[in-house]
């Protein structure tokens, strides 16, 4: 379900820029460092989602890595002190090796 919502607002996402895109087609002049370029409104729109877009997904990467890694310790801890366990479950009690067993 959470996919599907996702899904509607990044298709009603796109459909805003789009009509934004498609209302502002006069040329614009980009200036940066070494100069300038004249582009379509449209282009500029429409190249500021696409990288806005790429900044989050490279982000949600980077807590994605982040999460599996965290994930992976947690396991190995898990399978280390479930052998801890394991072992110590073998392990005869001191109380019946001591014959202080009360009836």
């Amino acid at each position: 379900m959470k996919g599907q919502v996702n899904v509607v607002l990044a298709l009603l996402l796109a459909l805003i820029v789009a009509l934004l895109a498609v209302a502002n087609v006069d040329k614009v002049t980009i200036r940066y460092l070494v100069g300038e370029t004249r582009l379509p409104l449209i282009i500029v729109i429409f190249g500021s989602a696409v990288l806005g877009a790429l900044v989050v997904a490279m982000l949600g990467w980077v807590r994605l890595f982040s999460l599996q890694r965290q994930l992976k310790a947690a396991l190995k801890e898990n399978e280390a002190l479930a052998a801890r366990l394991a072992e110590h479950e073998q392990q005869p009690s001191s109380a019946s090796l001591s014959g202080d067993e009360t009836m």
